[in-house]
């Protein structure tokens, strides 16, 4: 099955939000190959949160990349995470259902298309 022929696919990625705590805002530059800008803003809009929500992205990314069959370092830009005025998340332009939670050390998201 080519990638053109693919209609379906489940994508899972769980993160230690740990692993993020030490990312400051400042430090956008360093991680543009993997977030976008609007979604470094949304996750520095709130600084108590703001690994938390990187976690929330990331591993939306990386569930996304799997959902896609899509694995590798230079495809987190391919998709974007984008959020609604309730605080739902969505992959920007894409026909794929999209669950992120997160507790105080973990963050996981699943991708359906």
């Amino acid at each position: 099955m080519t990638k053109k022929q693919r209609k379906s696919g489940v994508g899972i990625d769980l993160i230690a939000i740990a692993r993020l705590k030490k990312i400051k805002k400042s430090d956008f530059s360093r991680w543009t190959h993997v977030f976008a800008d609007d979604e470094w803003k949304y996750a520095f809009a709130s600084s108590q949160d703001a690994a938390s929500r990187l976690a929330d992205i990331f591993a939306a990314k990386e569930a996304a990349m799997k959902a896609y069959r899509l694995v590798g370092v230079k495809n987190f830009k391919r998709f974007r995470v984008c959020y609604d005025y309730f605080g739902v998340p969505s992959l920007y332009l894409r026909k794929a259902n999209l669950a992120i939670s997160h507790d105080q050390n973990m963050a996981i998201a699943v991708v359906i298309i």
